[in-house]
């Protein structure tokens, strides 16, 4: 199924057929950018991934509750609305320092999409989880096995597919992508909620005997 007719589609189909193929590449499927629109037009539409991240973390952070460690609720915002744009420039220039730039556009396409896929497994199958086993050491485990598995293995598949280059290379960009939005999270808690970068700091610092 390629998306040959998505000039077509209302937006919400449109969303509904790029899902599906951000979902074909959690499934490690060979043919699933052509379930993605690659085009220019994909290319900006891809941002409405945004959209689709934005009721689910507004969600963790009503049901947060109260708590007397700071939380990072400015700079989380901040990282959320804007990482996506920003890895979009940083990865142009990447690309082309690496000569890897001829797959850029529908590289991007992909990681916007899968990002949002992810995002939303992740943080719903995490409040389910605090709600049936609360506190549990199963509860981190599974939610740090899901990290590794789409932010790491899912994304390394995704960079492989979309930019067409070997699986060693993409796990260089890999790398370089991870250490990047770490850093610009880093940072934008340093500035914007520095009680909450000290007491992570503090915490970081001293772990518990």
């Amino acid at each position: 199924m390629n998306m040959t007719n998505h000039n077509e589609m209302t937006l919400p189909n449109y969303i509904i057929n790029s899902l599906k193929g951000a979902w074909k590449i959690v499934q490690f499927s060979p043919k699933a950018m052509d379930y993605i629109d690659v085009s220019s037009e994909g290319f900006w539409k891809s941002f409405w991934a945004i959209a689709l991240i934005i009721p689910v973390f507004l969600f963790t952070l009503t049901s947060s509750g109260n708590t007397e460690v700071p939380q990072p609720y400015l700079s989380s915002t901040i990282y959320l609305i804007t990482a996506l744009p920003l890895t979009a420039v940083v990865m142009y220039y990447f690309t082309r320092f690496m000569k890897i730039s001829e797959n850029y556009i529908p590289m991007i396409i992909a990681y916007n999409w899968l990002n949002a896929l992810s995002f939303n497994i992740i943080v719903v199958t995490g409040l389910i989880l605090d709600m049936v086993i609360s506190g549990s050491q199963s509860t981190l485990f599974i939610q740090a096995l899901m990290q590794f598995y789409f932010g790491a293995l899912v994304t390394w598949f995704m960079y492989k597919i979309s930019l067409k280059i070997g699986g060693f290379l993409a796990f260089g960009v890999l790398i370089f992508e991870i250490l990047f939005n770490r850093v610009y999270q880093v940072l934008l808690m340093k500035f914007f909620d520095p009680q909450a970068f000290a007491a992570i700091t503090e915490a970081v610092s001293n772990p518990p005997a």
